[in-house]
């Protein structure tokens, strides 16, 4: 644990040294970019008032993410929960190492945004500066597989609220994006991909679940939902569809159920 903090905290400070050498004009440009982008003012509505301050506004929207998510999760524990049998996989997964020219392929995949995490070091930064810092990146990366620990400093994230729709002013027209460092969202690329492989190779996953998966996009959903009705019509039959929204999803997921399914 020790020694993966000890590696990452070289690794923050070669990429800077580095890219202060070698890519100052484009750092220049990603600064001028960030500027801008903190210079956006945002007010809220709280009761009869206007705020205008960060720090109060910070306050004041993280108390209610908290809130609405906590409100949320009790909700949803006065509901029963329906016993059903979970798939068993009797194989184990296997955690190949990660390679370098994995990290540099994973790592160039990356838009690019000049936005950063907690650490203050832009995407774009990174994508430039890869091909100089991937042998220490792998190697923190593989000492972190084997040894099962995430790096704590790559588990802290800068929030961001976002504004859907509505009344700018308003706190619940605005919902939390997380922005993780670059480093940890490189990390949890490849252990996408060994996980996706292995649920799709022993057919874990069900045929009916869409969306967030290869070659079955919502457009399938979509598509298997129309022939369904089309074959009750030729029957003449009646049909009826249910929609459901669930407000904050990932947010409310019961965690000792997703601890459960992985087990098996």
């Amino acid at each position: 644990m020790e020694t993966i903090n000890l590696i990452y905290i070289w690794l923050l400070q070669d990429v800077k040294q580095i890219h202060y050498a070698t890519v100052k004009d484009k750092f220049q440009k990603t600064v001028h970019c960030l500027e801008e982008e903190n210079e956006q003012k945002m007010e809220l509505k709280v009761g009869n008032s206007i705020i205008s301050n960060p720090t109060e506004i910070t306050d004041k929207l993280n108390s209610h993410f908290i809130s609405t998510v906590k409100d949320l999760i009790k909700q949803n524990n006065n509901v029963s929960v329906y016993d059903f049998e979970i798939k068993h996989c009797p194989n184990s997964i296997f955690i190949y190492p990660v390679t370098e020219e994995e990290v540099i392929s994973l790592t160039k995949s990356l838009k690019g945004k000049p936005t950063s995490g907690d650490d203050d070091i832009p995407e774009n930064l990174v994508k430039q500066c890869i091909h100089l810092i991937k042998g220490p990146l792998t190697h923190v990366y593989n000492l972190s597989l084997t040894s099962v620990v995430f790096p704590v400093l790559w588990k802290t994230a800068k929030l961001k609220p976002l504004h859907k729709k509505g009344d700018n002013y308003d706190m619940n027209n605005y919902r939390p994006i997380s922005i993780i460092p670059v480093f940890a969202k490189i990390l949890e690329r490849p252990m996408y991909h060994r996980i996706t492989s292995f649920l799709y190779d022993k057919k874990i996953l069900s045929e009916a679940q869409n969306g967030f998966r290869n070659g079955k996009p919502i457009d399938t959903a979509v598509q298997s939902y129309i022939e369904r009705i089309q074959k009750a019509l030729d029957k003449r039959e009646h049909t009826i569809g249910l929609f459901i929204d669930l407000s904050k999803a990932c947010d409310v997921l019961n965690h000792n159920l997703s601890l459960e399914k992985l087990s098996y």
